[in-house]
């Protein structure tokens, strides 16, 4: 048994250890909120993108959240919630889909300037961003009358007994895996606060969620651009104190 004035030394020392380990831990740690666009790209596209059909916008807005650790100057890994919806015209404005998006994603970024926490003198990283992860999506294919506007559900997926003219619909939702590459900027505003600028392409797993049940094909495959501001918060209560400022 341990003599009581040792279980009082040790319970101090896991206590230094543990709140040490901590404060280092957040030092690394930034949480972050934003919001951006969301723009498709795939088969089911015209390529061009117009911003009022029939009252309805191809580039949407999307909210995300996320939050990261950096293991050194070069290399972070976190997680990204994006929410956001699709929408896109095609064959003269005749055909249309639209998609509901929530997005999981575990990412990796790499500092191509070896800045990736913002501590150095520079107040600029530059990072190349990777992911993986998974897509729920609800979605409904479209025939649209090009002079009234009207749009007449065709096919559905993960929108229940929709009633649709094919009678095509899958009524639950169907969640598929996606990939993620993309390009940031990232600008320190004080010790606390950051501000990034971040363009990534998803690739969707499933050709589904474009709502379009007559294509069997899994390829090409179907994605969305995502442009956002992102306003992170530094967890760490404050820098290094026994170095100079790094600000």
């Amino acid at each position: 048994m341990f003599h009581p004035q040792r279980k009082y030394y040790l319970l101090l020392f896991l206590i230094y250890v543990s709140t040490n380990l901590t404060s280092q831990t957040l030092n690394n740690v930034r949480i972050g909120i934003g919001l951006g666009s969301s723009i498709y790209w795939g088969t089911q596209m015209d390529y061009s993108f117009k911003l009022n059909t029939f009252g309805v916008s191809e580039i949407n807005k999307g909210y995300n959240f996320q939050t990261y650790f950096a293991f050194d100057k070069k290399q972070e890994i976190g997680v990204r919630f994006l929410n956001t919806e699709l929408w896109s015209f095609k064959s003269d404005n005749r055909l249309a889909l639209n998609a509901k998006i929530d997005e999981f994603s575990l990412i990796y970024q790499r500092s191509l300037n070896n800045n990736i926490d913002l501590k150095s003198k520079d107040k600029f990283t530059y990072n190349l961003v990777l992911g993986t992860g998974i897509i729920y999506f609800r979605s409904v294919f479209f025939t649209v009358n090009p002079e009234s506007g009207d749009l007449k559900p065709f096919s559905s997926v993960g929108k229940g007994d929709l009633k649709v003219s094919s009678n095509l619909k899958v009524m639950q939702q169907i969640p598929t895996v996606s990939g993620l590459i993309g390009f940031n900027i990232g600008f320190r505003i004080s010790n606390k606060f950051s501000l990034y600028q971040e363009n990534t392409f998803t690739l969707s797993g499933s050709n589904k969620i474009t709502g379009n049940l007559l294509i069997r094909s899994e390829i090409p495959n179907n994605g969305y651009t995502y442009h956002t501001f992102t306003l992170f918060y530094n967890l760490s209560s404050k820098y290094n104190q026994l170095t100079c400022p790094k600000f």
